[in-house]
């Protein structure tokens, strides 16, 4: 497979992870937007493990970081609008961090997810943040 058939797969698999939720970049063979979508060809293409797996270890290291927890409720509204996991699991992935990361890395995962959770849910059955009770 040569560069551009990288890129153009890993464009592929980049769709198949976030469906939207991340837009697609403008991809340059010599950027980082080239370099990424390789990555996504090689390491979101490979099929050993399940996106739902991947997303599980993905999710566990952010937690683990102390990542920007956007980069955390990225990947779990990927999941959630893919059928990888629920929003259970969501929640239950925070409460397995909590004893290995500690308070001050799962609290903030815990808060973002907590608010995304809510706002798919509202998404899903069609309420209005905004809207009022007459």
């Amino acid at each position: 497979m040569d560069e551009n058939e990288m890129i153009s797969r890993g464009m592929e698999v980049f769709e198949e992870c976030y469906r939207g939720v991340v837009p697609m970049p403008a991809v340059d063979a010599r950027e980082f937007s080239g370099m990424t979508m390789k990555m996504f060809n090689d390491f979101w293409g490979d099929g050993r493990l399940s996106f739902r797996e991947k997303r599980l270890i993905v999710l566990g290291i952010l937690a683990g970081s102390g990542a920007d927890p956007s980069l955390f409720t990225t990947h779990a509204k990927s999941a959630l609008r893919n059928g990888e996991m629920t929003a259970d699991e969501a929640r239950a992935v925070v409460l397995m961090a909590l004893p290995y990361v500690g308070f001050p890395k799962a609290s903030p995962i815990f808060v973002a997810t907590e608010m995304l959770i809510a706002v798919e849910s509202k998404q899903e059955s069609g309420t209005d943040a905004g809207a009022t009770k007459s």
